[in-house]
């Protein structure tokens, strides 16, 4: 009886944490995406024809359909990595954190976890954007809606990307 007790122990010490885990959790690959480039195009296309090319360039370079990513949620710590960029730290919560990008542009980063859902912020002078990570009721995909808003665009670039385990 004693051996059966010392092996539930460590058993359902596992079950507690396997259960805390979010199903959010885990590695994502890319199902399938919206035409981003044509987002792009249609989020500048009223701007004139000066700015419209640098507005693009820079769109286009910092929003890419990615291929994978990988959340990791816990009590202490949010992270999200796409692709082979470096991981987002973010405290759980909501509550913002610092963060610099790879180009060096400083932004402020959150995470507000629900069980099914993740939005991400990210925040500077010169504008934000919020990606929202839906799971699907089974839990086998999860969506990706991106939205970038700034003062210097005439209206805010939406795109999604679908993701499966």
């Amino acid at each position: 009886m004693r051996a059966a007790r010392l092996f539930l122990v460590p058993v359902l010490a596992v079950l507690s944490l396997a259960a805390q885990e979010s199903p959010l959790s885990g590695t994502w690959k890319q199902t399938k995406t919206d035409d981003i480039a044509a987002a792009i195009q249609n989020t500048v296309a009223d701007m004139s024809f000066i700015k419209r090319p640098i507005a693009r360039g820079r769109l286009t370079k910092l929003n890419a359909a990615y291929k994978k990513v990988v959340i990791t949620i816990s009590d202490k710590e949010v992270l999200v990595k796409f692709d082979e960029r470096d991981a987002i730290h973010m405290p759980p919560g909501g509550q913002p954190a610092p963060w610099t990008r790879e180009d060096g542009d400083k932004f402020m980063v959150a995470a507000q976890v629900s069980k099914d859902q993740m939005i991400q912020t990210f925040k500077n002078d010169e504008g934000e954007r919020t990606n929202v990570f839906r799971l699907s009721p089974d839990g086998k995909s999860l969506t990706l809606s991106a939205t970038v808003k700034s003062p210097k665009l005439p209206k805010p670039l939406t795109y999604s990307i679908s993701f499966g385990r």
